[in-house]
């Protein structure tokens, strides 16, 4: 069977609504608008290369998809980092936020609360472990496809402080949390709107934030493309997740900023 692997983000989306969340018609926001100036420079950059060429989108996603089964991809993802930032900024920081963001949120909420372990659900190429390899002192990540998690342990194989898992994560979730002696900074990011190719697990991401903030330690979470949380077809809303965490761990508090859902200790 071919397996296409694309951004766990980007799944076809659920048709039942998770057990636990309350019925909600919030409705995400949408993107700022680009200024005309941005987009016609943005425009420029992006189209002279390849202005009267044959290497159109379909040629590039060829290429994208010949390039994911060599070793440099990871490497080719990770330089793509910085255009991808300036076009954020270009285009006025909409919802979506750059990986490089994510990179600096993590690290700062590490910083902040003092926390020496990360555990990451959806490795993917290992970009976020890779970026925080030198921040944490043990990281612990979750990878569902087996060609990922095994291609993430040859990627660290020299890093002992790094431990790649495969699975599932709800159902990896507790073997990773019995390896846990502190406080841990949680980095949720296994698409938990979607599979790929899999029937939906209505209750994944309220049963793993339920053994997360029931855990002994005082852990905290950020939860990754918080505007997939539309509250339509199934969805839950953020409003949903927000009450549904606040109201069962009252001692925590739920925010949202640049597309990352933040839980905390209450102040």
């Amino acid at each position: 069977m071919n397996l296409m692997i694309e951004e766990q983000s980007s799944c076809c989306k659920r048709r039942d609504r998770p057990s636990g969340w309350s019925k909600s018609n919030s409705k995400p926001k949408s993107d700022a608008p680009t200024t005309q100036k941005a987009t016609e420079r943005l425009t420029l950059v992006f189209s002279e290369p390849y202005a009267g060429s044959s290497f159109n989108g379909g040629n590039l996603k060829a290429f994208r998809r010949l390039l994911q089964r060599t070793p440099v991809y990871g490497a080719y993802k990770a330089v793509g980092h910085y255009p991808d930032y300036w076009y954020w900024i270009l285009r006025g920081r909409p919802q979506r936020s750059p990986h490089l963001l994510k990179q600096k949120v993590v690290r700062a909420y590490g910083e902040r609360f003092g926390l020496k372990t990360l555990v990451e659900t959806g490795t993917y190429y290992g970009e976020m472990v890779a970026a925080m390899k030198s921040r944490f002192a043990r990281i612990y990540s979750i990878e569902f496809v087996p060609a990922l998690a095994e291609r993430a342990r040859r990627k660290f194989a020299r890093d002992p402080h790094i431990r790649i898992f495969c699975g599932d994560s709800r159902i990896v979730m507790p073997e990773v949390l019995a390896l846990l002696t502190g406080p841990t900074l949680f980095w949720l990011d296994a698409g938990y709107y979607s599979w790929v190719g899999m029937q939906p697990d209505k209750q994944r991401l309220s049963a793993e934030l339920e053994m997360i903030l029931s855990h002994p330690y005082p852990h905290v979470v950020l939860l990754d493309d918080a505007r997939g949380l539309t509250g339509q077809d199934g969805v839950p809303s953020v409003g949903d997740v927000t009450s549904y965490v606040e109201s069962k761990f009252p001692q925590r508090t739920v925010e949202v900023e640049y597309d990352i859902m933040r839980i905390t200790l209450r102040k």
